[in-house]
Parts: structure tokens; C-alpha cells; sequence
């Protein structure tokens, strides 16, 4: 029995080897896969508290121009809401198109006269 054994352990060994190398590329490419799917995940839920926060400041940019400036017309109400909401981001890390920025101030003034 020992000749035998002998005589098939190096097959054996290399047979051993070559799973655990199969199983270890399986297992490496399934964390790159997860890796990826996790990294996305957590872009979209970045993304998606960043949109929260614009709006959020544009919101308050909204009800800060109409405060202080409610004397003034329309254009210089969104152009001191657009400054506030700009430095605003700009505190937060925040990277915004001026568009965007004009936007979410717009949608602020419509949900507000929506609500009143």
C-alpha cells in the first residue's frame, strides 16, 4: 500500500494544487465583482446625499434672498440666492454647474408657491 502511495502522491499534490489555485481565481474574481457592485452602491448613495444637500441649500438660499431682499425684483432675488447657495457649496466640497445650482433655487421658489 505505501508503494502505492508513494507512487501517486506526487499526482495527488499537483491535482491539490491546481483546486486550491481554481477555487483562489474563483474567489478573487468574485471580491473584483463585489468590489465594483459596492463601489457603485456607494457613488449612488453619495451622489444622492450630495442632491440632497444641494437642494437642501438652495432651499435655504431661496428663503434667504426673499427675507433680506424681498424689496428687490425677482433677477436680484435669484442672483443674491444663486451667490448664497454657490459659497454655501462651496463650504460643503460641493462641485455644482451654475445651471444646476439656478435650478434647484428655481424648484424651490415652485414647491414653496406650491405649498402656500
Amino acid at each position: 500500500m505505501k508503494e502505492i502511495w508513494d507512487q501517486v502522491q506526487p499526482q495527488v499534490a499537483t491535482v491539490a494544487v491546481a483546486v486550491v489555485g481554481i477555487l483562489a481565481t474563483i474567489v478573487l474574481s468574485m471580491l473584483a465583482l463585489l468590489q465594483k457592485r459596492v463601489k457603485l452602491w456607494i457613488d449612488s448613495k453619495t451622489s444622492l446625499a450630495e442632491r440632497e444637500l444641494i437642494h437642501k441649500i438652495a432651499t435655504e438660499a431661496y428663503a434667504f434672498a426673499e427675507k433680506e431682499f424681498n424689496s428687490l425684483g425677482g433677477h436680484t432675488k435669484l442672483s443674491e440666492a444663486y451667490n448664497y447657495a454657490s459659497k454655501m457649496l462651496d463650504k460643503a466640497g460641493i462641485q455644482v454647474a451654475p445651471e444646476e445650482i439656478k435650478s434647484a433655487i428655481e424648484k424651490a421658489v415652485l414647491d414653496y408657491k406650491k405649498a402656500s
